[in-house]
């Protein structure tokens, strides 16, 4: 009946949808593997970002005690 051999033979045809859910399946997969390696990433984003505002604050906490610590100017007389 003028068919094709992929028609024809079930094994071919089966052949073809496991291969195709394999893609399908390989294709998820990266995907998710990309979703995994973005995560990553905003995770080590976060991370340093983190550390540089805390170093900032201590910075800052440092500067304040310093500047408290120091004894105020006594205030100059007038000259006469």
């Amino acid at each position: 009946m003028g068919g094709t051999e992929a028609e024809d033979d079930p094994k071919l045809r089966e052949s073809q949808l496991g291969n195709a859910l394999l893609d399908t399946m390989r294709g998820g997969l990266r995907i998710l593997g990309g979703m995994v390696q973005m995560a990553a990433g905003i995770t080590r984003l976060l991370a340093a970002t983190a550390l540089k505002a805390a170093t900032a604050v201590e910075e800052a906490v440092k500067a304040t005690e310093e500047d408290e610590e120091k004894p105020e100017p006594k205030p100059r007389s007038k000259p006469r």
